[in-house]
């Protein structure tokens, strides 16, 4: 199966620039410093939840409304300092009530430095008794600044709740037919970040990537159906590429997954019932973004 690129069809609005200008009087506004964030949602047993800033903030202050457990966003901009976010039970499907839009999971600060890119995740369990606990936590991304034009640069992330530390393989098929030799990372914790691997980008209608995940120092993969998806687009003198496993200079985030809680609202079955992957698009280091 390939897993949803959507996000990677707009990666590109990613907002960095310093200005921008007023469509009715035609003068360049200075834009508040800012940072780069995006949001994920890896809480396996709750419904839908939205993001917001609500320290008063319009400009600067994206609000990520509606994210399913394993829903990610793109890059968006967000105004640097310290900032106040909650994260909220979504009323969608509760009839819109007023009274669940009101029910608050989380309420914290966290200082954004202007010109910095961070991950924002909602992580853990949010049922009462169940551990971890739904937290927020907030990584700085580093993002490698060469690649070759025929390689793509690649991490992969930890964030599957209670399932332990794992083994991750990484290789060059789609194809489930076991995993052979070393693991690519060992022994990975929950919340820990691989380095950036350099990968060979892989050819435009090729086979794409396997990502083989498995409980540390077995060999038996709980991932189902893991092939990485998102091949990219090579870029045009009229459009950016956008991020992918054939596109030369891209660099990925790949993100391990628990399964959801049975029985709660978060989505269920298929592939939601084992461990799985989804692939964020960080950034094509050609990219011009404005």
């Amino acid at each position: 199966m390939r897993f949803r690129h959507l996000s990677s069809l707009i990666a590109a609005a990613a907002a960095l620039s310093a200005c921008s200008t007023d469509e009715v009087s035609g003068v360049a506004t200075q834009l508040a410093p800012a940072a780069s964030v995006r949001y994920v949602n890896a809480v396996g047993d709750t419904s839908a939840l939205d993001f917001r800033f609500v320290d008063g903030e319009v400009e600067g202050s994206p609000q990520f409304a509606g994210m399913t457990f394993r829903q990610f966003t793109p890059y968006q901009r967000a105004r640097a300092g310290t900032r106040r976010m909650r994260i909220f039970t979504n009323p969608a499907a509760f009839g819109n009530s007023i009274d669940v839009a009101r029910q608050q999971h989380i309420d914290t600060t966290f200082t954004f430095e202007a010109g910095k890119r961070y991950t924002i995740m909602s992580f853990g369990f949010s049922r009462a008794g169940a551990t971890p606990r739904h937290r927020l936590v907030i990584t700085e991304d580093v993002l490698p600044t060469t690649l070759a034009a025929t390689a793509v640069g690649v991490r992969t992330i930890h964030a599957a709740a209670g399932v332990g530390n794992v083994d991750v393989w990484v290789q060059p098929s789609e194809n489930a037919a076991g995993v052979t030799g070393a693991p690519t990372a060992a022994n990975v914790a929950p919340l820990a970040a691989t380095a950036y691997l350099t990968l060979a980008a892989r050819p435009v209608g090729s086979l794409l990537y396997r990502w083989d995940v498995a409980p540390t120092g077995t060999t038996t993969p709980v991932t189902m159906s893991p092939s990485s998806g998102l091949p990219g687009q090579v870029g045009t003198a009229a459009q950016n590429p956008l991020v992918g496993f054939q596109v030369g200079r891209s660099i990925i985030t790949a993100i391990v997954f628990a399964p959801s809680v049975v029985g709660s609202r978060a989505p269920q079955g298929g592939e939601f019932a084992n461990v799985g992957m989804r692939f964020l698009p960080d950034r094509h280091l050609d990219t011009t973004e404005q």
